[in-house]
Order: C-alpha cells, then sequence, then structure tokens
C-alpha cells in the first residue's frame, strides 16, 4: 500500500468514525420524551374523573416506587408490572400502598394500606394514554381513563 492509499484510508475511516458518532450523539425525534425506555409506565400520569372533574395522578419510577394522589388523598405504593403485555395487550400491574396520609380520594373512600391490587393496562400504540381495568378481558368492560402522560417530574408524598 502506497503512503497516498494509507492516507485514504485513514481519512475514510476517521470520516465513518465521525459519522457514526454524530449519530449516536445525534437528538432523536423522542428527545423530549423524559421516561425511561425500561418500561412505557414509567412517568408522571394524570387522569380526570369525568364526573366530578377530580385529578388522579399517578407517577411510577423505575425503582418500583409510586406516588398517587387523588383528590385529597396522597399515597406511596410499591408496585411491579409485567415486562411485556399479555396476547391480548394488556401489562399486568400489581401494586401495595405502603403509606397513606388517611384522606379521601375523588370517589370520597380512603384507601386501605399494606392491600395487594392488581390492575391491567391497555397502551395506546402511541404510548402517550393509557386504560386500567380489573381485567384483561378484551371487552374492556372494567376499565377506565384515559390516563394521560404528562411528564416525569419529581413529587413525593412530601412536597
Amino acid at each position: 500500500m502506497t503512503v497516498i492509499q494509507h492516507k485514504k484510508t485513514l481519512y475514510c475511516m476517521l470520516a465513518l468514525s465521525l459519522g457514526v458518532f454524530s449519530l449516536l450523539n445525534c437528538p432523536s425525534a423522542h428527545a423530549e420524551d423524559p421516561r425511561s425506555l425500561k418500561h412505557p409506565l414509567i412517568g408522571y400520569w394524570e387522569s380526570k374523573l369525568p364526573d366530578t372533574e377530580c385529578i388522579e395522578t399517578y407517577w411510577f419510577r423505575e425503582d418500583g416506587v409510586a406516588a398517587f394522589t387523588s383528590g385529597d388523598e396522597q399515597l406511596e405504593a410499591k408496585y411491579e408490572v409485567t415486562p411485556q403485555p399479555d396476547e391480548h395487550g394488556f401489562f399486568k400491574l400489581t401494586h401495595r400502598v405502603t403509606q397513606s396520609n388517611k384522606a379521601k380520594d375523588c370517589t370520597k373512600q380512603v384507601t386501605e394500606t399494606n392491600k395487594e391490587v392488581v390492575s391491567y393496562l391497555l397502551f395506546r400504540p402511541d404510548g402517550y394514554s393509557f386504560i386500567s381495568c380489573d381485567d384483561d378481558d378484551p371487552a374492556l368492560e372494567t376499565c377506565f381513563g384515559p390516563i394521560v402522560l404528562r411528564n416525569n417530574a419529581q413529587k413525593n408524598l412530601s412536597q
């Protein structure tokens, strides 16, 4: 290989390396989405109850802890969610409330602590909203929502 061929090869390799590096560091179309790529549930969600206009919020953190608000109620929970949906498209969410301020929620109820609750979540294809159901029946008769992604704001019971 001549010196000129060697230089051309080095320049080509340098150009290729810079091209790959710039692609890896290029902001993607979803750069504004602060959610984790670990699971579509991770993030800060909100739902408005249709009859009362009462707001419920759900913040699912990557560490398996969630914070919920509903009316005057504030809860913290431990949760697990299946990594993949079932054959009907539902993710199974299991959570147990670990802390409560014992205030009434949007339905004027007080949530029990240490009680395991199972829900089935069905996301829209764009991932920016889901419905929550009591079972994974495709008829969707036991569901409420939509629950809409707002952001991944830092929230906890002390705020």
